[in-house]
């Protein structure tokens, strides 16, 4: 069976923005205007690929995908650029958003450590492998003057069997911080450095992974509880990225510099996600903090969304508000994806765009355009 052609949902299925200044914040409800358009395809001619988030970076997309294949290579995940039109939108044409940028043949863009079979996909000798799957896009970081930034990436270091059963449920934590720089050639990625191979330890929360939303100068984190789709939330002030001293954490008992258990119940902040992939993000439209995402992990193109007036919530019941369309494959669809990068004043305007992984005969990446009421 090959690794490619296995959707990232069974890898899932085995682990259990831009800054702002807030006003008066809220949770509701939003309201989807007319009828979503699929508005094309992200896509690079040289690759197929799985599984893509993208944050802004200045002017331009920054995409980070998962398993993706070429004539020439098989990488557990790539990296792309995409551009803007004139008036500010995605850069369309044809039904395709291109995307573009020179990946390496030989390493991933997450690079596989040599610890975990090495190697363009973490494929072991005996039939297992490493599978460095990004859940979410990169957190990015003003760092100097000169607009160069830096975007940080927390990626889980899962041990999988042939038949995709996990030999590390709950595995430690590697987190990458991917360096850009405007001197750059237009092609040039921003490389991605391994900063700390085990961020967050073996049994322990994975904050960052599940997702992230910045306000005041703060990045707040998710990550999952243990067996449960219940999500947990850490904090740090951008500056302190790579600093795990400077780390609160959140429970029932308010803010604390020690870290709660993996299976810490007075850690757990209802309705922040379902558990299923999304993205975290604020609307100054809304003037709340939006999740959207999937209901499960599994084979769907449900997008769902819950909203709250602060990170720590209260969150509304998660809604659904839109379906895409299955791909023909056995598992068809999934790996939901918002991105405010794309959307007007980093979503906080009336728009959203949404992708998700469709699988028919080949991965695509279905780009839909939401507009709010």
């Amino acid at each position: 069976m090959s690794f490619f052609t296995t959707p990232f949902i069974l890898f899932l299925a085995c682990v259990d923005a831009a800054p702002h200044a807030l006003q008066v914040k809220r949770a509701v409800t939003p309201t989807v205007s007319g009828t979503p358009e699929v508005i094309g395809v992200a896509s690079d001619v040289a690759w197929t690929r799985d599984s893509c988030t993208s944050t802004r970076v200045r002017n331009r997309v920054l995409w980070t995908c998962r398993d993706s294949q070429s004539s020439d290579a098989f990488l557990s995940s790539t990296a792309s650029w995409t551009n803007f039109t004139s008036d500010g939108t995605p850069n369309v044409e044809d039904g395709v958003l291109t995307m573009y940028g020179t990946n390496p043949l030989s390493a991933a863009y997450f690079a596989v450590q040599n610890d975990e079979c090495g190697g363009s996909a973490g494929a072991c000798s005996d039939g297992t492998r490493y599978a460095l799957w990004q859940n979410t896009r990169p957190l990015p970081v003003d760092t100097g003057s000169d607009e160069s930034m830096s975007l940080y990436t927390w990626v889980a270091n899962t041990h999988i069997t042939a038949d995709l059963s996990c030999l590390n449920p709950n595995p430690s934590t590697s987190l990458y911080r991917s360096d850009y720089s405007p001197n750059a050639t237009v092609d040039e990625l921003p490389a991605a450095t391994l900063v700390n191979q085990a961020f967050w330890p073996v049994d322990s929360i994975s904050y960052g992974n599940y997702g992230f939303v910045i306000s005041d100068n703060t990045a707040y984190l998710y990550g999952l509880l243990n067996g449960s789709a219940t999500v947990a939330l850490a904090k740090v002030l951008l500056d302190s990225i790579e600093d795990k001293t400077a780390y609160s954490y959140y429970t029932a008992s308010g803010w604390s510099t020690t870290a709660p258990s993996l299976t810490d119940t007075s850690a757990a902040i209802a309705n922040a996600g379902t558990g299923g992939q999304g993205t975290f993000y604020y609307s100054s439209y809304f003037s709340s903090f939006i999740w959207i995402g999937a209901p499960y992990y599994g084979d769907n193109a449900r997008f769902l969304i819950a909203t709250a007036p602060s990170p720590e919530g209260p969150w509304t019941t998660p809604t659904e508000f839109y379906v895409g369309e299955q791909g023909t494959a056995a598992l068809g669809a999934y790996s939901q994806q918002a991105h405010p990068g794309l959307s007007e004043d980093y979503g906080s305007g009336r728009d959203i765009y949404l992708t998700y992984t469709k699988v028919d005969a080949k991965f695509s990446t279905p780009l839909i355009h939401v507009v709010w009421e």
